[in-house]
């Protein structure tokens, strides 16, 4: 009885986790071209040897079945790194799991948070930051399910001499029925947060930022929608990988605009960048618009169709890097190709723009691959200069009946 129970609970779990299926992709038809590869730049392929090694935390286990066999869904996933002004390092990553609801299973995501004191030679696990919080949809209030946080983007400034806390997060509804594969896109939208402490993010006063596409159910502050974008396509995007940034008074918010209309057509997400001061509580904070800084152009000279996970950093040089991935969009099982991630350098915020030579070639800081992935390829990547791991790497094994993942240290530190 019990084999057969284990057999049934499998079926499920493989039917609800096809919502996150892969295959093999078709390689991206677009070669490399107008890349300027310099003595400068950094590379590595986490695939080969053990040049990178898989980044350990301690008091964190990876989640688990309810028998203890190891789960198809579980790891470490897409991080964030960030120095505090006391020198601790802190670390913020999504925690992929299963929820049972009814004995059905759920896959679900919390996010979670570790501290590194000896500058991020070891890790250990400090708190759930956020975890999924049962609600009903608003949209449609007789539906039950969760309110998952999928990503989060960390920050610490001083402001007049005092420290404080940035957060981003994604957020979107997960029904119990259905799970991740019956998401509604318009419950997806940004939540920007402020504390003293990363610990206290947890409860921290926040504003809710809609895409084109989000219900106003949601009671966002603001919809940020860009100027330039299409008529069309300006209700009809979510906003999606968040990235926060500050420098003289001003917040800037980097994020990616998914597309909903003709999906397949991923040419058309690009990077984006608004601006707050942020002053008073954040729904307070009026965000406005600044401009695209990356897309399908420069995508293509990397071998993709865009550049999405995107993060924010000064580098080693004190540089303005931006650190994403490559994809393109696998239309036989209709998923993402993720190849690998790029760390190339910023010009500008205010007047959004990457560094180019004079010929019009983006300059290459670093490349980070894994040639033992399947074709869908690997998650995140995130840097702090401070730490020992150098760029953090997110390695993924996606098929049609699991997602395992985990947080690799390449000690690349450009």
């Amino acid at each position: 009885m019990k084999n057969k129970k284990q057999t049934v609970l499998w079926a499920i779990i493989v039917l609800l986790l096809s919502a996150l299926a892969c295959g093999r992709s078709a390689p991206s038809t677009t070669p490399p071209a107008s890349i300027v590869l310099t003595v400068e730049t950094l590379q590595v392929d986490c695939g080969v040897g053990d040049t990178c090694q898989e980044l350990v935390i301690r008091g964190d286990s990876k989640s688990t079945l309810p028998d203890g066999s190891a789960s198809p869904f579980s790891g470490y996933a897409d991080p964030t790194i960030r120095q505090g002004s006391d020198g601790v390092l802190w670390l913020s990553y999504p925690w992929p799991h299963l929820k049972f609801v009814d004995r059905k299973p759920v896959p679900s995501v919390d996010i979670h948070l570790a501290k590194s004191e000896d500058k991020g030679e070891t890790w250990d696990f400090v708190k759930t930051l956020f975890t999924a919080t049962p609600i009903s949809n608003p949209v449609t209030p007789s539906q039950m399910g969760y309110l998952d946080y999928e990503v989060v983007n960390l920050l610490p400034v001083t402001i007049d001499g005092q420290a404080t806390w940035f957060g981003v997060t994604l957020n979107y509804f997960v029904p119990e029925n259905g799970g991740m594969a019956l998401r509604p896109s318009d419950s997806f939208h940004i939540r920007v947060y402020q504390a003293d402490s990363p610990t206290d993010l947890t409860d921290a006063p926040y504003a809710v930022l809609a895409g084109g596409a989000t219900n106003p159910a949601w009671n966002p502050n603001q919809a940020l929608i860009p100027d330039d974008m299409s008529a069309s396509d300006k209700r009809t995007f979510f906003w999606n990988e968040p990235s926060l940034y500050y420098e003289n008074g001003t917040l800037y918010l980097i994020m990616v605009a998914f597309n909903l209309k003709n999906r397949e057509d991923i040419s058309r997400d690009s990077v984006y960048v608004f601006a707050t001061e942020p002053v008073g509580t954040p729904s307070s904070w009026q965000w406005e618009y600044k401009g695209k800084l990356i897309g399908n152009t420069e995508a293509k000279m990397l071998g993709a169709t865009r550049l999405t996970q995107v993060d924010i950093v000064r580098g080693k040089q004190g540089d303005l890097l931006l650190v994403a991935s490559p994809d393109d969009w696998n239309s036989e099982f209709g998923d993402y190709n993720h190849k690998g991630c790029v760390v190339l350098e910023i010009v500008s915020l205010d007047k959004p723009a990457v560094k180019k030579d004079d010929s019009g070639n983006l300059v290459l800081r670093a490349k980070i691959m894994d040639s033992q992935a399947n074709e869908l390829g690997s998650a995140a990547c995130s840097y702090d200069p401070n730490s020992a791991t150098g760029i953090l790497f997110t390695r993924r094994n996606k098929t049609e009946n699991s997602l395992t993942i985990s947080i690799w240290q390449t000690f690349l530190q450009p």
